[in-house]
């Protein structure tokens, strides 16, 4: 052990991933005995070798006071109920929970609505269920990693980023009273993401994936403060007009009763729901940027910023509904005048 000791505390630092490069590890998977460890339908003997190794190689480390490292850039998780990483899978199953939730919601008020309002509802819809889509294969890919499950994480991942840059970019901008720039919009879109599945079959880039991901999800987080910055002062500068309004009030109250679980049921806070909502997104996003071994090996940054994203998804959509609702009663009022 004093060996193995002196060979990570040199390479800890310089290396993201050194434990598969251990030459206690590599002994380890030479001798190891499938039936001699505990069996798993769901992982095959050299799965199952790996896992012990790195488990055993792992609590070698720890009574050593080492830090722990990661085995092919991974870290080396326990397995609950044969599930990979356990909390993560958990967190992902809840965040497809609420949006599955949020997509009835949205499909209600899609079939009450007419014309340019039920094309903007069309955009939540296409962004919650490729939301679903997207948590599902987060779900089996923490369950089980493997090539294929982690494939269609990545690209499960990218279409969330890209729908919802495509429900702020056609909200802000009114996409949907222009059909035909809408129609562009979507070629566009449709293009890159072709774009970014074949250049990563072609050349699996994390670097590449990790850039265009940030490019498109902070342009979209821009837009999403921007445009409720317009509606707070558009709100405010009305507020006689929204406060009175028999057609805002149930989705007015439904969003102040959920604010009031976090002591915060306020109407003029309302309008300023996706800049707090952004918010709670970029603090998750530091938990990633600044990765930490698993507590317990069980919940890592990542795990951590899957939980964070389950909040803002509970009250994103309703306020969603809430904006809508309010364009109708603007665009009402400037037709009068």
């Amino acid at each position: 052990m004093r060996i193995l000791y002196s060979f990570v505390m040199l390479f800890v630092v310089a290396f993201a991933s050194l434990g598969d490069n251990l030459p206690e590890f590599q002994s380890c998977l030479y001798q190891c005995d499938c039936h001699a460890i505990p069996q798993s339908i769901i992982w095959s003997c050299l799965a199952n070798c790996n896992y012990f190794c790195q488990q055993l190689i792992t609590d070698q480390l720890e009574s050593s006071n080492v830090p722990m490292v990661q085995f092919y850039g991974k870290w080396p998780f326990k397995r609950v109920l044969g599930v990979q990483e356990f909390f993560a899978m958990v967190f992902s199953l809840g965040n497809l929970y609420v949006n599955y939730k949020n997509l009835r919601i949205i499909y209600r008020q899609f079939r009450r609505n007419e014309s340019e309002y039920k094309t903007m509802y069309v955009q939540y819809l296409v962004l919650l269920i490729v939301t679903c889509i997207g948590w599902s294969f987060s779900a089996i890919f923490h369950f089980k990693d493997t090539k294929m499950s982690e494939t269609l994480d990545y690209f499960g991942a990218f279409a969330i980023i890209l729908c919802n840059l495509n429900v702020i970019v056609v909200r802000v901008f009114q996409l949907f009273r222009h059909k035909k720039n809408l129609i562009l919009w979507h070629i566009a879109l449709v293009v890159l993401y072709l774009y970014h599945v074949i250049r990563l079959e072609r050349n699996w880039d994390y670097s590449y994936n990790t850039l265009i991901n940030i490019i498109v999800g902070v342009s979209a987080m821009i837009l999403w403060c921007f445009h409720s910055w317009r509606v707070y002062r558009v709100y405010n500068q009305k507020r006689i007009i929204y406060n009175n309004s028999i057609q805002l009030l149930p989705y007015e109250t439904k969003l102040l009763q959920k604010l009031s679980y976090i002591g915060m049921s306020l109407s003029n806070l309302i309008p300023l729901i996706p800049i707090f909502n952004n918010v709670i997104l970029l603090l998750g996003i530091s938990l990633e940027l600044n990765d930490f071994p698993p507590i317990g090996r069980l919940v890592d940054a990542h795990a951590l910023w899957h939980l964070v994203t389950i909040f803002p998804s509970i009250i994103w959509f309703d306020w969603n509904v809430w904006d809508i609702e309010m364009l109708k009663i603007t665009n009402s009022s400037e037709s009068k005048v």
